[in-house]
């Protein structure tokens, strides 16, 4: 299928605009949930149940990777400060080799909506990816489409998470408030 393109779903929230944008231009996306980075489990199970919600509004499939998060959480906690780059170079690297298995023109992941990440970093990893698999990594900015993609995500009751995905940017999320005494008035 000519048409066809891979998107890697990081949650349901960011994979709104994307979708939006992929849809109107009329290809045929398929998505792909991998993202061993997500701790705790019972996190990773939201986000996976809203990646597919999300999915399912859009009517296109999604495929849905095992969860292993210890070899992620090992290297994460081996290099705490560089833990995201190697994050994003495995779920691309995943979404590569899926868009290749499935036959799809190219590949793009939905981390490219979040105003959060890193896009010139993720745009050299994707094309890394690319090269390896012999297929087009598809770079566009869905970050002016932010406040569209959070009102679709209240309007539809989608989970909305409060941080990035794996534990350490969890704590990063509460640093201020864990170094603060309690509240105890």
């Amino acid at each position: 299928m000519a048409d066809r393109m891979l998107l890697h779903i990081c949650c349901g929230p960011c994979a709104i605009a994307p979708l939006l944008r992929l849809t109107e231009a009329g290809l045929d996306v398929v998505g792909l949930f991998a993202n061993d980075n997500i701790q705790p489990a019972a996190e990773w199970l939201r986000r996976r149940d809203g990646a597919a919600r999300v999915a399912a509004r859009f009517g296109i499939e999604l495929f849905i990777d095992d969860y292993h998060p210890v070899p992620h959480m090992v290297r994460s906690l081996a290099d705490p400060a560089g833990r995201c780059r190697p994050c994003w170079a495995e779920r691309l690297d995943r979404t590569a080799a899926k868009a290749r298995e499935l036959g799809c023109r190219a590949f793009t992941s939905s981390l490219l909506y979040s105003k959060y990440q890193d896009h010139a970093a993720i745009t050299a990893l994707g094309q890394e990816a690319a090269d390896r698999h012999g297929l087009p990594f598809a770079y566009a900015d869905y970050r002016v489409h932010w406040d569209e993609g959070i009102a679709l995500s209240r309007e539809w009751d989608i989970y909305r998470q409060p941080y990035c995905g794996c534990i350490l940017s969890e704590l990063d999320r509460y640093a201020k408030k864990l170094r603060r005494p309690p509240d105890i008035g």
